[in-house]
């Protein structure tokens, strides 16, 4: 399962995914693409889906409570795809990785400090057939998924708000001893 999570806007570039899964399909007609959230361009990319011929391989769950509902998809997620280009933090991908869940993405804007080297990603152009052979190439490569699933957690617990407000002491603490 490939999972999407955010405000399904046209910003997000959702539809791009949409696209590509298709192509996916070609190679992996097992594939699902779920979309988890809500928002102006749903009506949009479900009609894009049935032009295209997938609407049966996708699935809009809508909104997801952040305390249960959420963190249970990311988990049940293979991998979190995502290509926004507008993205200023990119909550959602750290929300993935927290749940061990490797993401496919390009890097744009504020996802560019999230997605690093080592972080449990593979970051790539804004290219279907690169993203095609990625998630190809993972889907069928579990102890690979597995390991970019740990590094991600890794990851993404340097980012938790206390190994955060621990940086910022050290970097206090580093300025006055200037």
């Amino acid at each position: 399962m490939l999972l999407f999570v955010g405000r399904v806007a046209h910003e997000k570039n959702i539809e791009f995914l949409v696209r590509m899964h298709a192509q996916l399909l070609r190679v992996r007609p097992d594939a699902l693409l779920v979309i988890a959230g809500e928002g102006p361009a749903r009506e949009s990319l479900a009609l894009l889906a049935q032009r295209l011929g997938i609407a049966d391989s996708m699935r809009f769950i809508g909104y997801l409570d952040r305390n249960s509902g959420l963190l249970d998809c990311y988990a049940a997620g293979d991998l979190f795809v995502f290509a926004s280009r507008t993205e200023t933090q990119g909550l959602v991908l750290l929300e993935a990785m927290a749940q061990g869940t490797p993401v496919v993405s390009t890097a744009e804007l504020g996802t560019r400090s999230i997605l690093t080297p080592g972080s449990g990603s593979v970051v790539l152009p804004e290219s279907v057939e690169a993203f095609v052979d990625a998630i190809t190439a993972l889907l069928a490569d579990p102890a690979e998924r597995g390991r970019l699933g740990a590094l991600a957690r890794q990851h993404a617990g340097r980012w938790a708000s206390a190994a955060m407000a621990e940086r910022l002491a050290a970097l206090y603490r580093q300025l006055v001893l200037r």
